[in-house]
């Protein structure tokens, strides 16, 4: 993958799977290029040191590729082509792309709103979408990788929102693997299982390792070099699930 462009949404804290990403495909040689929304990090994690942009851009070139980012709100319906305009302008048409970024907000199944169901459509969904589609509209063969979260396999409580509009994405990688087949890109989706990246409690953390097959918490580094690793292939239209 030595030279490729990766477009990778969701980089917002140190900690987090988008950011293991980000140096999993540097070591491959990959230019990278990320999102970030430090307004929403902040919100959702206050007790979470903010990620340095700098000093993270500077940990990734350190690794001998190029590194641009940018920070977007992908809820608005132009954001799409100012990123792919941003891209292509920084690094060039990217390779590869992986939808990291989500919105995710708990609340009581009685507790959601339109409102609260918007805000997740929007970038769960609609922008994840609307990626793929452009990835195409760029007449380059290459990869993309949806993150979703293994909603088939059991339930999420108070996570109505996130995971109606989390497992959509898993059906719209299945949709769109044939067509894609005939513009020479993959795209498969992954669930990384239950990934401490600074939300999980202790209490979390004892319930986690009860229930898990290998008596341990995956880390972004486990969800990241098994993305690496499907870059690497040429399956397309899977569903893929962590070891949980």
């Amino acid at each position: 993958m030595k030279g490729k462009i990766a477009l990778i949404t969701g980089v917002g804290r140190r900690n987090g799977i988008g950011a293991a990403l980000c140096v999993e495909v540097a070591k491959a040689g990959v230019n990278i290029f990320f999102t970030y929304l430090s307004r929403y990090d902040h919100e959702k994690y206050p007790e979470i040191q903010k990620m340095d942009v700098n000093t993270f851009t500077d940990e990734l070139e350190q690794l001998g590729v190029k590194v641009k980012s940018l920070e977007l709100d992908l809820s608005k319906p132009d954001s799409v082509k100012i990123l792919f305009d941003k891209v292509k302008t920084e690094l060039g048409a990217p390779d590869i792309l992986i939808n990291n970024a989500a919105v995710s907000a708990s609340v009581p199944f009685l507790g959601v709103t339109a409102e609260l169901l918007d805000e997740h459509y929007a970038v769960n969904v609609r922008t994840t979408t609307l990626l793929c589609k452009e990835f195409v509209l760029q007449g380059k063969e290459g990869k993309i990788i949806n993150l979703t979260s293994g909603q088939a396999l059991g339930v999420m409580k108070d996570e109505i929102p996130y995971t109606i509009t989390k497992a959509s994405i898993e059906m719209l990688t299945q949709q769109l693997a044939l067509e894609f087949k005939e513009h020479h890109i993959t795209i498969n989706a992954f669930d990384p299982g239950p990934t401490d990246t600074g939300w999980m409690d202790d209490e979390v953390k004892e319930m986690v390792k009860k229930h898990s097959s290998t008596g341990r918490i995956n880390s972004p580094e486990d969800a990241a070099k098994q993305i690496a690793a499907l870059l690497s292939q040429d399956i397309t239209g899977q569903i893929i699930n962590a070891e949980r």
